[in-house]
């Protein structure tokens, strides 16, 4: 998996705080919870919106059909 350049870390918060000091355990709290609230947003995001295209998967079964089994 790539990582993306614009994950929010405890090394770029302390960046983008410039001077201002935060405690590091205060801050990696905050960004704990920062991630969370991202992550329940969006799972409800991607959960009220509808597709453009209706879903073409293909659905596999469990069993292969016997005339892949019996091939041999």
């Amino acid at each position: 998996m790539k990582k993306q350049v614009n994950e929010l870390s405890l090394e770029r918060a302390i960046a983008l705080l410039g001077n201002k000091k935060i405690n590091k355990e205060k801050l990696t709290k905050m960004l704990e919870r920062i991630k969370s609230f991202c992550k329940v947003a969006y799972q409800l995001y991607n959960k009220n919106i509808k597709p453009d295209k209706p879903n073409n998967a293909k659905q596999f079964e469990a069993q292969p059909p016997d005339e892949f089994t019996n091939a041999a």
